[in-house]
């Protein structure tokens, strides 16, 4: 049985386990979103063949853990273990409390203002709020 690489943390999506069902080029992305259908009527310049979904669950406002993870061995007992490939502990830039040294460094902008949280340099680490800036939503472009 071939397993998917899934959300493992954050929301609850699997992905397509069909043989070249999901391919992202080198350089690409692919977006999933909640409601796939309003997602491509919003933005109609964004290939529907990028757009997965939906998934389950929803997104904190002031932050939370989101993980993505392959599919691993399975262990003795039968279960499919998950090795996590990336994670992003993300924030509204507000809750200082909740930080090491009392700083949220995560950019406040995205928080209702109409920007979204933006990867900087896609290959580099992703918890890392100094790569992570606010800028005007551009899905999949």
């Amino acid at each position: 049985v071939s397993e998917s690489w899934r959300f493992t943390n954050g929301i609850e999506f699997v992905f397509p386990d069909s043989p070249g069902k999901v391919t992202i080029p080198a350089g690409g992305s692919i977006l999933v979103a909640k409601n796939p259908a309003a997602f491509s009527w919003r933005y109609p310049a964004v290939p529907a063949s990028k757009v997965f979904g939906p998934y389950e669950g929803r997104l904190g406002d002031g932050g939370e853990s989101v993980e993505l993870s392959k599919p691993g061995d399975v262990d003795k007992y039968g279960v499919r273990q998950y090795i996590r490939v990336d994670r992003v502990v993300y924030s509204d830039g507000q809750h200082p409390g909740d930080q090491p040294g009392d700083v949220d460094l995560w950019p406040v902008e995205a928080d209702g203002g109409g920007k979204s949280l933006t990867r900087v340099v896609p290959d580099d680490y992703g918890n890392d709020p100094g790569n992570w800036d606010a800028e005007l939503p551009s899905p999949g472009l």
